[in-house]
């Protein structure tokens, strides 16, 4: 099996094949390789379909995929043993992953992660605390007028000078006027 053809998504592979898609494989076969048996496929369909039984769509259409990669070794119909064998080498490997997986989760759980049922005593404390959070809630109620904040004030108005007139003193226009003249105008 190559990297490529692992599959990894559960969703992927847990489908199972509706009886449309078993159809359509089973037509593709009959279609491309000569049957050793009797050539109606209504006598044989019923063999094929309980084969067929359970079975995801990917690990059907993963098995068509091998047979026409001569998985199989020859080259005709495969019959419904042979197609269903096939299909059981396409799942074994991922069967053997959610084994894997499901023993080392039960291998390397804690203890902790197995919390036993609550016993009488156990609920009784929990019943208690519950009276006595509802008390307390009743106590502080946040709905009460005298638990309600107070509406924040508006924030104070900055008020803005840049409309104003700039009333300039003699001093200051004659400090202005001497720093912006020119030393020809100093003379």
């Amino acid at each position: 099996m190559t990297p490529k053809t692992i599959v990894t998504a559960r969703q992927d592979i847990s489908r199972q094949a509706t009886d449309a898609e078993k159809l359509t494989v089973l037509t593709r076969f009959l279609a491309v390789y000569p049957c050793r048996a009797p050539t109606d496929f209504r006598l044989m369909k019923p063999a094929y379909m309980q084969a067929l039984e359970g079975v995801s769509q990917w690990a059907l259409f993963e098995a068509e995929r091998r047979i026409n990669q001569n998985a199989l070794g020859h080259a005709f119909m495969p019959s419904p043993a042979e197609l269903r064998g096939v299909i059981d080498r396409v799942m074994k490997p991922v069967l053997e992953r959610e084994r894997r997986a499901a023993e080392e989760a039960r291998r390397y759980a804690w203890p902790e992660d197995e919390t036993p049922p609550p016993d009488e005593a156990a609920r009784a404390r929990m019943r208690q605390r519950y009276r006595q959070h509802c008390r307390w809630r009743e106590a502080n109620n946040p709905d009460t007028p005298r638990a309600k904040p107070t509406p924040p004030r508006p924030p104070r108005r900055i008020p803005d000078f840049s409309e104003e007139r700039i009333e300039i003193s003699d001093a200051l226009r004659r400090k202005l006027k001497a720093k912006n003249a020119t030393p020809e105008d100093r003379c």
